[in-house]
């Protein structure tokens, strides 16, 4: 996973619980992970302390960061900062193919280009030295 380090992080400090805070610091070193329970199989995002299909302690994979549009949002009006700013984007559902659901923005330069299917693939935005944000992107010419 490309992680993009020339664009300035201006929407506030990330402060992860220490469930999540795996997932940032590996982002930051070009990996995207999820969790998958060595029990039962189940693979889920986002990260929880057990795993939602048996209640054990689940463990990190590392994703292949390909996916595909499962179902989006453009949103065109956000009355928070820095949202608002960012408006208009895409919140979309993406499915992976390592059986896990990621919700998560999907980069564009026209969100009107978005469809349901549409081949994606994560980068990460680097936040600090040792985290990153995983963001998403068409891997299709639109």
């Amino acid at each position: 996973m490309e992680v993009i380090d020339n664009q300035p992080w201006n929407r506030g400090p990330l402060d992860p619980s220490p469930i999540d805070r795996e997932y940032f610091e590996a982002a930051a070193q070009g990996r995207l992970i999820i969790q998958k329970c060595a029990d039962c199989g189940n693979t889920q995002f986002p990260p929880k302390a057990l795993c939602v299909s048996c209640g054990q302690v689940p463990d990190w994979i590392e994703a292949s960061g390909k996916g595909k549009i499962y179902t989006f949002t453009v949103v065109r009006r956000h009355g928070v900062e820095p949202f608002s700013s960012l408006a208009p984007f895409v919140l979309a559902m993406i499915d992976i193919p390592e059986g896990a659901r990621f919700m998560g923005n999907i980069t564009c330069r026209d969100p009107e280009t978005t469809q349901v299917g549409q081949n994606v693939e994560a980068y990460a935005l680097r936040i600090d030295e040792t985290m990153a944000l995983p963001l998403w992107r068409s891997t299709q010419s639109t």
